[in-house]
């Protein structure tokens, strides 16, 4: 089948991943997963990353920055060294959760590769039989920072750290932790950091990680999705403080969604709301009318999240409530429809919500 593509995914050469990769195991594996000509940004990315220079990169959400890195670690990999060589840091466990299945996808012909994700919400005891042997290790800071600290996880081999979606990684609430880890690392490492957005705040945070960096910047502005076309219902929110009548708003939302839903053709659907309570008592309602959904937020046990996760991506559900939890990053391959039910706190978070639909200009 011919499948069009956007042309933020299009790159004008006629170029193929044999002429950046010369390893037929991941070439392999990168057609076996579908992927057969290079992004802008793997065009632009791939070539500097595999010849050791720090990268700062930025590209729209779904153009394929994953791919990226998951090339350039599983290249530069000594497999008959069992301790970790590459870290890999996401902001959310699900983001994680998502890298390690795409490395884990294109890396499926290297024989021996051991890649494992490490993240809260489940017990350490669980990590350390993986750490015996991992030569990619991906995780959420927190874990990460305890698993150094209490020795844990050898570093010594470590000769790649990732940061991806960077920009959130360098927020006051991570950048203390992202600051140990680098520290406990071997100072001779490569630096690698991907993101959608980039502002000088931030490429100053970066300055900390960075040696000499090589910019890769796609877009001078503020990226948009090309191929996403925008929509927007209106729907009477009159402010108020009075807890029924804010019910009774929401019950309205919730009316006018389930309309949508009935009236709009779609394969699965992202819905973004602000309020966790919400999220659970909307999930239930469209339960309740015909579409099987499910929530997902923070304030679930990360086991609950995994198995949700599992069944949005195995097409056991057709709606996805959530919180900004998984706004960003998050790929699950049938989304063709985002909504929000509530209004992001500001634009940079509706971009991310909206990328999670147009993966890779589809």
């Amino acid at each position: 089948m011919n499948i069009e593509r956007t042309k933020d995914v299009q790159i004008d050469e006629d170029i193929n991943f044999e002429v950046l990769i010369s390893n037929p195991n991941i070439l392999k594996g990168l057609s076996q997963a579908g992927y057969e000509c290079p992004s802008p940004i793997q065009l632009k990315a791939i070539p500097p990353g595999k010849l050791g220079l720090d990268v700062i990169a930025q590209a729209k959400s779904g153009t394929g920055k994953t791919i990226v890195f998951g090339i350039i670690a599983l290249g530069m990999l000594d497999l008959n060294n069992p301790k970790p060589q590459v870290l890999i840091l996401a902001p959310t466990r699900e983001i994680a959760v998502q890298i390690k299945e795409v490395i884990c996808n294109i890396g499926r012909y290297m024989k021996g590769l051991s890649c494992h994700v490490f993240i809260g919400g489940l017990p350490i005891s669980e990590d350390l039989p993986k750490l015996k042997k991992c030569h990619i290790v991906i995780g959420s800071p927190g874990r990460i920072n305890i698993l150094l600290s209490n020795h844990n996880m050898s570093n010594k081999n470590v000769k790649l750290l990732v940061l991806d979606e960077a920009d959130k990684l360098m927020e006051s609430n991570f950048f203390s932790q992202i600051k140990k880890i680098n520290d406990k690392l071997p100072v001779n490492k490569q630096v690698l950091a991907f993101s959608a957005t980039y502002d000088k705040p931030l490429l100053k945070a970066l300055s900390h990680f960075v040696r000499n960096p090589h910019h890769i910047m796609l877009t001078d502005d503020t990226p948009c999705l090309e191929g996403v076309l925008q929509y927007y219902q209106i729907v009477e929110s009159p402010e108020t403080s009075n807890i029924f009548e804010k019910f009774r708003i929401y019950e309205e939302k919730f009316k006018k969604l389930a309309d949508l839903l009935g009236r709009v053709p779609f394969y699965q659907c992202i819905v973004f709301i602000n309020h966790r309570g919400r999220a659970v008592d909307l999930a239930n309602y469209l339960t309740s009318q015909g579409w099987t959904a499910l929530n997902i937020s923070g304030g679930l046990d990360q086991q609950a999240r995994l198995e949700t996760m599992s069944k949005a991506r195995n097409f056991q559900i057709r709606v996805l409530v959530c919180s900004d939890l998984i706004a960003r990053g998050i790929d699950i391959e049938r989304v063709n429809l985002v909504v929000n039910l509530d209004m992001p706190k500001d634009a940079e978070t509706y971009l991310h919500r909206v990328g999670r639909t147009g993966r890779y200009g589809l």
